[in-house]
């Protein structure tokens, strides 16, 4: 295991310019491409880190998630309050003819789907990289550098 921030000679001497980084290094010979877990690619799911382990060491991982209930109980909570809005306006339901109303959801689900955080949502960048012309540690968020915005707090 070697720190990004202290093992830079590391880093430079196998090429590579972000971090986090898992590589298997082979009890003969040298790693080829294959022994480098290519996160962007591949991502950090538990699964596909075990499979990769699987396949150059021969030690299985069994992987167990805990059952998800937030999207059911979301959706639970999105139809209690809807239920419960129709309920109590059940005398006047005019509002739900207002386009003003429609519109302002309408834009707000526009704007977020086309908001950079959706863009990294779906791509999911890593969260910074080193620039290989100078070593500066660069932010992919906001194209700062990490020692700016250590400065600036």
């Amino acid at each position: 295991m070697v720190d990004y921030d202290e093992g830079t000679d590391v880093f430079q001497q196998l090429n590579m310019n972000s971090a986090p980084t898992f590589m298997h290094f082979p009890a003969k010979g040298r790693p080829k491409r294959a022994d480098t877990f290519d996160l962007q690619r591949i991502g950090f799911a538990a699964e596909q880190l075990a499979k990769w382990i699987a396949d150059r060491t021969d030690v299985h991982i069994r992987v167990f998630r805990p059952p998800n209930y937030s999207g059911t109980i979301a959706l639970a909570l999105l139809v209690s309050l809807v239920g419960g809005l129709l309920y109590l306006r059940r005398n006047n339901l005019e509002f739900i003819y207002n386009k003003t109303g429609w519109a302002m959801v309408s834009l707000c689900i526009v704007f977020a789907m086309t908001s950079g955080q959706m863009w990294n949502h779906i791509r999911g960048p890593p969260y910074a990289h080193k620039n290989p012309h100078n070593g500066q540690v660069i932010s992919s968020i906001d194209g700062k550098s990490m020692e700016t915005k250590l400065d600036s707090g």
